[in-house]
């Protein structure tokens, strides 16, 4: 049977992107889930294999959103019970606290594409990423930090689990909806918009080979804590 994968996104734009591409031609059973929709709308605990929690506009630590808590609280069970959890951006920042990391500002925001300070590539290539965020996590305590920036951590491994700053699971279309968003809700210049454009090629795709190393590194792990 082939492993049951779910993915949970906070808006219809917040989606698996090349990573549920990806997984779903390895085989596994892919099912996604809209978290902000509430507690009732999350997948039931032991209906899954493994967990993969996409970005968000909102803040992990932003107290207001409500449906932040239900979805530490699926975090925290499929953490507890052994399942792998992969966080993105957003996903990566609430698997930090989960795990007894935190969360806060950074001193600068970084958008665009950036290479990254590896110390394992087998693990988190270099890059470049594609960057989106105001908000970082810190290593929590007994995992491994893995790669970073000048501004922030955005990549560690504890066991099985593995958080992310960045977003690969990016395609152009992908973040030309991002961009609509944003330009609706806050002013994003013209400078922030060619720096999150220039990484995809005429098809509109990125870098998809570090991506599928990055992803196959989670789930050989994944397969070796079972």
């Amino acid at each position: 049977m082939a492993d049951r994968i779910a993915f949970l996104q906070h808006s219809a734009t917040d989606v698996p992107g090349v990573l549920g591409d990806y997984v779903d031609g390895l085989g596994l059973a892919v099912s996604t889930y809209r978290a902000d929709h509430g507690a009732g709308s999350l997948p039931a605990p032991g209906s899954f294999d493994l967990l993969v929690v996409m970005g968000s506009i909102e803040s992990v630590t932003d107290a207001t959103v409500t449906w932040v808590a239900p979805e530490r609280h699926l975090v925290e069970g499929a953490v507890r019970d052994g399942v792998p959890v992969l966080g993105v951006c957003f996903g990566g920042q609430l698997l930090s606290e989960v795990l007894g990391g935190t969360v806060s500002a950074v001193a600068r925001p970084e958008i665009g594409w950036r290479l990254l300070d590896t110390v394992d590539p087998a693990v988190t290539p270099a890059g470049p990423w594609l960057d989106w965020h105001e908000d970082a996590f810190t290593c929590p305590p007994r995992a491994r930090a893995v790669a970073r920036t000048d501004v922030s951590l955005h990549a560690f491994v504890e066991g099985p689990h593995t958080g992310l700053q960045f977003h690969p699971e990016v395609t152009r279309p992908v973040v030309e909806a991002w961009i609509g968003d944003a330009r609706e809700r806050a002013h994003l210049s013209d400078e922030d918009v060619d720096a999150l454009l220039i990484g995809f090629d005429p098809s509109g795709r990125g870098p998809d080979h570090q991506m599928a190393v990055l992803v196959d590194n989670f789930l050989t792990r994944a397969d070796a804590a079972r």
